[in-house]
């Protein structure tokens, strides 16, 4: 087993080792996660609480800094924290727009007691898109409650459609790992299919997209599963929209945008052209400003 492994891992490395120094997307489609830069932001005392999503205080001139060195880095848009907005609105406003990005998206909670008012505040952003960190409740725990789930999903995007403004759902590994026996082909012959095609089969496209964040899913896969990774984005290419651009290194880490094992030529390919934002994430990122640095110039190719 141990030798096994050895293998696996070298060829990975191997792998890595032979894919493409840069790998250029359209400029205008590269964007960053603000929540990489979270260790620019804040005290090391509250990462925790906003790791776990909690609040989080930011000074107006900290987020001034970040924005601005993003800026120079090559970045021009943004997908946003959401809930843990650091600044009331119009002083957000202001800062983008001095700052010189725009917000393309933002993950923010699926509350329906609330659903009104992020939407507006997305539009008031000038938004065309609305994310969620995940699927929400009553989550895949059981077929049940996947299906019920697609559904809420169903309702949050038709809502968010009447104000102009597109749904996405952000994946973990547990959407690709958890299976269930479905009759997705519709032919009476249930198999076994991953709670996020349950979801995707049973949410309307015109209300409900998806944002594949590849670390993630290729962890849900198996690292030794790339090929199953390709084929799943180019099976659901017409309802994929953003790509969380996120390395992975053999052992299963994050690592910087190029460094790690993934073949990004294959991916973008089999994601397909549609993809609206290539958006660069680093999960718990130890120097975001030299990460951001890398990743812009991956995928520029300056």
């Amino acid at each position: 087993m141990r030798i096994c492994s050895a293998i696996a891992v070298a060829a990975l490395m191997t792998a890595s080792q032979a894919h493409a120094a840069c790998t250029p997307v359209p400029q205008e489609k590269i964007s960053f996660q603000l929540y990489n830069m979270l260790g620019a932001m804040i005290p090391k005392a509250q990462m925790p609480a906003a790791v776990a999503g909690g609040p989080v205080t930011i000074s107006q001139g900290t987020l001034d800094t970040i924005f601005a060195r993003m800026h120079a880095i090559g970045f021009r848009t943004m997908e946003g924290l959401g809930d843990r907005l650091p600044a009331p609105l119009p002083a957000y406003q202001a800062l983008l727009a001095q700052d010189g990005l725009v917000q393309i998206g933002s993950h923010r909670p699926l509350d329906a007691a609330r659903w009104n008012a992020i939407l507006d505040e997305a539009a008031a952003l000038g938004q065309k898109d609305i994310g969620a960190p995940g699927f929400g409740e009553p989550g895949i725990k059981s077929l049940k409650d996947t299906l019920a789930t697609a559904a809420n999903l169903n309702r949050f995007g038709a809502a968010a459609a009447a104000k102009g403004l597109r749904l996405y759902v952000h994946n973990h590994d547990e959407e690709i790992k958890t299976k269930y026996l479905y009759d997705i082909a519709h032919d009476g012959q249930p198999r076994l299919v991953s709670a996020w095609e349950i979801v995707a089969a049973n949410t309307d496209p015109r209300f409900v997209h998806f944002e594949v964040d590849v670390h993630w899913t290729r962890i849900g896969f198996g690292l030794d599963h790339f090929a199953d990774v390709l084929a799943f984005l180019r099976a659901h290419r017409d309802r994929i929209t953003f790509l969380h651009v996120k390395d992975t290194t053999a052992g299963g880490g994050i690592t910087d945008l190029g460094k790690g094992t993934t073949d990004w030529p294959a991916i973008f390919a089999a994601a397909g052209p549609q993809i609206r934002y290539y958006i660069w994430e680093y999960d718990d990122d130890p120097d975001p400003f030299a990460s951001a640095m890398i990743a812009y110039r991956y995928l520029s190719c300056r």
